[in-house]
């Protein structure tokens, strides 16, 4: 098993901003230890441009995003919050050769694409399939045609869960 980090974590959420909320996978395991690691995530998953260069921010505020994603897709809390994020993506942006684009070196530019994008996402018809793993904590849209898919991902979670089961029906 390969340990994650900003470099290599997979982004199984099927949505730019699960992703994100997916960055961490608890108290104890938090891939955003560093602004840098911010940057370097927000560039991966193309919320930022490879040649914008972003200027030295604050890691809490992305936290705070971070978490009020997580709260807002799982309890329906802390609406208040990403909106907040929301409205400062919206009034940052710019009309740019006829589309919407973030310019300059905001240190909050790397969460705008993603609070726009957790906005979207709770304004569309795929917000009935957002689902949390029945394995870990992870967050994902559910693509499969029937609905019924309930881990991050089969590779990872399913395997686990599906391998308990095995050894526990041969010990029984």
């Amino acid at each position: 098993m390969v340990t994650r980090s900003v470099e290599n974590i997979e982004f199984w959420g099927n949505d730019l901003a699960l992703d994100f909320a997916n960055t961490t996978e608890g108290p104890d395991k938090d891939h955003l230890r560093t602004y840098a690691d911010l940057v370097t995530w927000a560039r991966r998953a193309g919320a930022l441009p490879q040649g914008a260069r972003p200027g030295h921010g604050d890691l809490e505020r992305a936290r705070a995003l971070r978490a009020a994603i997580f709260d807002v897709f799982t309890t329906g809390g802390s609406l208040r919050t990403l909106l907040d994020f929301y409205a400062d993506a919206v009034r940052a942006g710019t009309i740019d050769d006829g589309a919407f684009a973030w310019k300059g070196r905001h240190p909050d530019r790397p969460l705008w694409p993603i609070a726009v994008a957790a906005v979207d996402l709770l304004r569309s018809d795929r917000l009935a399939r957002v689902k949390q793993c029945d394995n870990c904590p992870w967050l994902f849209v559910d693509a499969s045609r029937n609905g019924s898919r309930r881990w991050c991902s089969m590779d990872e979670c399913g395997v686990h869960v599906k391998m308990r089961r095995y050894r526990a029906s041969r010990r029984g």
